[in-house]
């Protein structure tokens, strides 16, 4: 790779995702069951109806919770899992007002009062230490009948409080609702500190960023991360050898190697949901198109015939079908097609250019990218095309990205950044609410989320 044409892609890194992409193309050419209930939650299409209302009750701590430092982590216990069970939308976690307190002060609080506030399911924990490990006792209890729904003891040691919340709110989740969590998936995206972009994984919730695959490179540039089905590897772009070449990191082995070192762009790999393929955009024979590789790197088929742009593949839940972008209509549209390359059909027909394409697991829409007075947007659609529904207004937001039970999004945002082009990782719910913005500095970009590691 030239100096010149480097300082150009170092130049597109700071740009939008979207933007780099196309840019680019042009320049090179352990579940506890318990007996379930008959209260339920629902998720609905729009806003989240029909949650169940639980309580969460202050711990009790017993004598051995004596010192500041375990009181702290106590009090940081209960509030991450409180914030958990809001985060799974099938919670309504409920507290007493002011007003009412005033009622209550100097008492605890009865069954009959938790009912008067709304509590369907009362939460209540007593919390010891012994030898150093915390022992968390769990009791769940239906108000209405006053009966004991669900209990159970975690140990846990005190540096590892936030796991020990994810375990308790993801037992209660599968045990109340018979739903699972997301809060042991993982997300993998490309991270920039000012010294070039690098791959780190981190917690669904932001926490505990971890560099893999890292590159020697005095200004390395490595993007475009996906999970594998299984979340035992990760598929990424690194131009390490001055080719964009598409690298696997396999975390057993701890170690990166290439996967297709075609001349050209290898980049946006993703693997297919049943782990067989590889759908991956290549420059291959001076055209851009869509292929599927198996996971060796070895072409099986070319999906894409255009002199067109076609690129950023997403598959469909069953493997069947690919969603793509391409220009063939003169400007950035995205598409479906069968994975063979017949029935393609144009899904979007808003905007002048839509990109960054995602599947939802449960199939039934995509969420895309696309571009209004100059600023990139997250939408929605129906994978009939019909009901494109806007998520975000504010800065510029792109490469959207569904967690495994497809309530919640990960993208990337300049909204309230220190400058333009500040990206972070941010998270909404399905439809749009609950925008929150993840812990980690430096630019970051092109977010992928696993499906449970646990």
């Amino acid at each position: 790779m030239t100096t010149d044409v480097r300082m150009v892609i170092i130049t597109l890194m700071k740009k939008s995702i979207p933007s780099l992409i196309f840019a680019l193309l042009i320049l090179f050419a352990n579940p506890i069951s318990a007996q379930k209930t008959d209260i339920s939650g629902k998720i609905t299409k729009g806003r989240t109806t029909s949650l169940i209302s639980v309580a969460l009750d202050k711990f009790i701590l017993d004598a051995s919770i004596v010192d500041n430092f375990d009181i702290a982590v106590a009090d940081s216990l209960h509030e991450l899992l409180k914030s958990d069970l809001e985060y799974t939308l099938y919670f309504n976690v409920v507290q007493p007002d002011s007003a009412f307190l005033v009622d209550i002060v100097g008492k605890p609080m009865s069954l009959d009062d938790w009912i008067y506030i709304g509590a369907q399911m009362l939460i209540k924990g007593r919390l010891s230490k012994r030898e150093g490990v915390f022992s968390l006792n769990i009791d769940v209890i239906e108000t209405s009948r006053n009966k004991l729904m669900y209990s159970h003891e975690y140990l846990g040691e005190s540096g590892r409080y936030r796991y020990l919340a994810h375990k308790v709110a993801d037992d209660l989740l599968q045990n109340l609702t018979g739903e699972k969590s997301v809060f042991f998936s993982k997300i993998v995206f490309s991270r920039d500190n000012g010294s070039g972009s690098q791959i780190y994984i981190c917690d669904f919730d932001g926490y505990n960023p971890i560099q893999i695959a890292p590159d020697p490179s005095p200004k390395p540039i490595n993007v475009l991360p996906s999970w594998s089905a299984a979340g035992d590897k990760v598929y990424f772009t690194s131009y390490r050898k001055g080719n964009p070449d598409l690298y696997c990191y396999d975390f057993a082995a701890n170690s990166a190697y290439p996967i297709s070192t075609r001349q050209g762009l290898n980049y946006s790999a993703v693997q297919s949901p049943d782990g067989k393929w590889l759908a991956v955009a290549l420059s291959y024979a001076n055209n851009f198109e869509i292929y599927i590789l198996d996971n060796s790197g070895k072409i099986q088929k070319q999906v894409t015939y255009s002199r067109a742009i076609d690129t950023s593949p997403t598959w469909s839940p069953n493997s069947k079908q690919l969603a793509f972008v391409s220009d063939r209509t003169g400007s950035p549209q995205i598409y479906v097609t069968d994975i063979d390359g017949f029935n393609i059909r144009r899904l979007t027909y808003i905007g002048d250019y839509n990109c960054d394409p995602a599947w939802s697991p449960k199939g039934d829409r995509l969420a895309f990218t696309s571009r209004e007075n100059g600023l990139f947007q997250i939408y929605t659609i129906d994978i009939t095309g019909q009901n494109a529904y806007k998520l975000t207004d504010l800065g510029s937001n792109e490469a959207p990205a569904w967690s495994p039970d497809g309530l919640h999004i990960v993208y990337s945002s300049d909204a309230n950044g220190a400058y333009e082009g500040a990206y972070s990782l941010w998270v909404m719910n399905f439809d749009g609410s609950g925008k929150r913005k993840l812990p980690i500095d430096g630019v970051c970009k092109s977010p992928s989320w696993s499906v449970n590691l646990r």
